[in-house]
């Protein structure tokens, strides 16, 4: 069996405090893969390969319509597009369209408008207040015969390896086999505290000010 956290930020995402060498060192100690999902960037991706761990190379992109994740990207997809638009670069680069927390209006859940559209349905994010928010998507994946993954949509390092989706082994290069894989896979999740949902946000305001004062590197 293999495991994948669907959901994970660097500290290249602007609300992100993870460095891509400590994920790394606890991708191996857990044995859990994670998919790199930053905020409308690749960076992260690109700074995870050095380390030589197993990943997925995803981005959390914001649409006209909401957040939509490509995972197996190659390039920057721009954010801004019409879902369909982001859609369709996603697909240009081969890839897979993964809907996170699609009922969370609070944080740009594109509800489910377009979810026969997507791959992929997160039926389980740890950050989700709400608990039948996640039994929302659960259930639009079963109606509409999408398969379901779980993310913990970590920030900060403690919060990886509490969530993941267990299935069975396939190529972690192959969008085809992980499809396949989520066939017969197993949501293991736990909610992140109440308390752990400021901080993110905290350090997203920091940046934005450091930024409009020039005091530090733009992290998009």
């Amino acid at each position: 069996m293999i495991k994948v956290d669907f959901h994970v930020h660097t500290n290249f995402s602007i609300d992100g405090m993870i460095k891509t060498v400590d994920l790394a060192r606890k991708s191996k100690e857990l044995e859990l893969i994670p998919a790199i999902s930053d905020h409308n960037t690749l960076e992260g991706v690109e700074e995870f390969r050095k380390t030589g761990q197993k990943f997925i190379a995803g981005e959390e992109i914001r649409t006209a319509n909401g957040d939509l994740t490509g995972l197996f990207l190659t390039e920057n997809i721009p954010k801004h597009l019409s879902f369909e638009e982001t859609i369709d670069k996603i697909k240009e680069q081969g890839g897979l369209a993964y809907l996170p927390h699609m009922y969370d209006k609070g944080r740009h859940g594109c509800g489910d408008k377009f979810a026969e559209l997507v791959d992929i349905i997160e039926v389980f994010n740890a950050r989700c207040l709400d608990a039948r928010l996640n039994e929302m998507a659960s259930e639009t994946a079963k109606k509409l015969g999408k398969p379901g993954a779980a993310g913990s949509d970590s920030h900060f390092l403690s919060e990886f390896g509490k969530t993941y989706t267990e299935m069975p082994e396939f190529d972690i290069g192959d969008p085809g086999g992980l499809l396949k894989a989520l066939g017969k896979a197993k949501i293991v999740g736990k909610k992140i505290p109440f308390y752990m949902r400021g901080p993110p946000y905290a350090v997203m305001h920091w940046r934005k000010l450091k930024k409009k004062l020039g005091l530090g590197k733009d992290i998009k």
